[in-house]
């Protein structure tokens, strides 16, 4: 079973090598550069000679689909510099042989954020090197077919400091190219970190036209509830909440927020109901 590792970087030289030690022992490292003007390829160099080179085009998948292209091992794995993996290849090695006897092609990857092991996601970022595995989406891309298995991989995710040199280039790219259900949902998210609140209403309520994924419905409620209360909607706020939870009712962090958002003697009532509270099947486990 050959593992290839696929990374794509700009201008990365402070935090890429954490990311490239991480996977040194695959077999392969495919390196795709969008530009850099540092010391990025150097460092690149010290683990791997496939190294190529990208012309950026405002599109993540672009850019991803072209690295795999490039990888000849069974399985692929897609890092990117701010990110870490903690498991080890003989355990990669291990999880690509039971995903392709059980039959997946697209499998998820447990990932921390930072140093925070109570945040927790899920990535698909784990997949079989064949022709119908692909990158869709120009940002916030995910893997074509959905994964549906999580393996027990985990990695660790930070946070690179060129999100902050270009901090509208997602909003950008999500408006220059067709709206479509997923790029709503995070039209919604983008804009409630830039506390947009009205705006990301907006965009979270017309993903909610159209989403089917229960994780990302209850998020949005989430994310809409949010907006209201932080803009002083407390109404809204508390029956967009509700419907977070009558989504998934094991949703620890709309527990809380209802909590948050009520006097005695219902607070207690809603901590209690979000203390068993397990947060499965959420986007986003921060809690």
């Amino acid at each position: 079973m050959k593992l290839s590792a696929v990374i794509i970087a700009k201008d990365e030289e402070e935090i890429v090598e954490n990311a490239l030690k991480s996977v040194k022992d695959f077999d392969e490292i495919i390196f795709v550069d969008t530009g850099s003007t540092d010391q990025t390829i150097e460092i690149a160099k010290k683990y791997t000679d496939k190294i190529f080179h990208f012309e950026w085009c405002d599109d993540f998948s672009a850019a991803r689909n072209f690295a795999i292209e490039k990888a000849t091992g069974d399985w692929i794995y897609s890092i990117d510099c701010d990110h870490e993996l903690i498991s080890d290849v003989e355990k990669v090695r291990d999880e690509a042989k039971i995903s392709e006897e059980l039959g997946h092609k697209t499998v998820f990857v447990k990932t921390f954020s930072g140093t925070n092991d109570h945040h927790v996601a899920w990535r698909e970022v784990f997949f079989k090197n064949d022709p119908e595995v692909k990158w869709i989406g120009a940002v916030h891309e995910n893997l074509t077919p959905r994964a549906t298995y999580k393996t027990a991989l985990e990695r660790r995710c930070g946070y690179s400091k060129n999100h902050f040199k270009d901090p509208l280039r997602n909003v950008r790219i999500l408006e220059n190219n067709p709206i479509t259900t997923r790029s709503k949902f995070y039209l919604g998210r983008e804009n409630y970190e830039r506390r947009n609140y009205d705006e990301a209403i907006k965009w979270m309520r017309e993903y909610l036209k159209e989403g089917k994924w229960t994780p990302e419905i209850g998020e949005a409620y989430l994310v809409v509830a949010r907006c209201y209360w932080y803009s002083n909607r407390g109404d809204l706020a508390r029956e967009a909440c509700l419907n977070a939870i009558k989504t998934n009712p094991d949703f620890k962090e709309a527990l809380v927020l209802m909590a948050e958002m009520h006097y005695e003697p219902y607070k207690h009532k809603w901590l209690r109901l979000a203390s068993v509270a397990e947060s499965e099947d959420v986007l986003f486990k921060r809690l």
